[in-house]
């Protein structure tokens, strides 16, 4: 009975969060949800579960919050690496919703093993002209670091790096390009 009446809390919190976040997208509500979800690893948890249901519009507003407690405690996502990882990896997911997945993959500490499938899915997305110039910048500064985990990944990205034709990219895109090359 105990269990049960955790999961219908649960689920009780989770419809209230998607409620919450469901009106206009506001930056104030962005960050009370956010430091809500610091100080409460329940509401955390909720968020987990809006982020990885079915695809809706609210998962890029859960991302958002969720980003920003990468800003402050990323170590309180840490556990999650490999799923938020999962998802930016999905072929449906959106430029704007992928570059917060990223974002949030970059504030986290180091990982100590390299995830070869999001580090090759990095090297694609930051020389695919389709993707949104942020998710590139994004897919070099994480690739960048994932890198110097493994020396010979890291000879690898400087040579796929060097090998970007750069007129074809951003100003962004190039600066971060020439940011990598330069310090190595």
């Amino acid at each position: 009975l105990g269990n049960d009446c955790r999961m219908d809390e649960d689920l009780l919190m989770t419809e209230a969060l998607k409620e919450r976040l469901s009106g206009r997208p506001n930056k104030n509500l962005t960050l009370a949800v956010a430091c809500e979800a610091m100080a409460d690893t329940g509401l955390l948890e909720s968020l987990f579960s809006i982020l990885y249901g079915d695809s809706c519009p609210l998962q890029w507003r859960v991302a958002w919050v969720l980003e920003k407690v990468s800003r402050q405690h990323p170590s309180m996502l840490v556990k999650e690496r490999d799923r938020i990882g999962e998802l930016a990896m999905c072929a449906d997911v959106s430029d704007g919703l992928r570059r917060l997945l990223l974002s949030i993959l970059y504030n986290m500490p180091d990982a100590q093993e390299v995830n070869v499938k999001l580090y090759n899915f990095l090297l694609d997305v930051m020389i695919d002209f389709k993707s949104a110039s942020g998710v590139q910048a994004l897919a070099l500064k994480l690739a960048r670091r994932i890198s110097y985990v493994n020396k010979d990944l890291h000879e690898e990205f400087l040579c796929v790096v060097r090998n970007m034709e750069l007129e074809y990219y951003s100003a962004g895109v190039r600066s971060v390009v020439r940011h990598c090359v330069k310090n190595r």
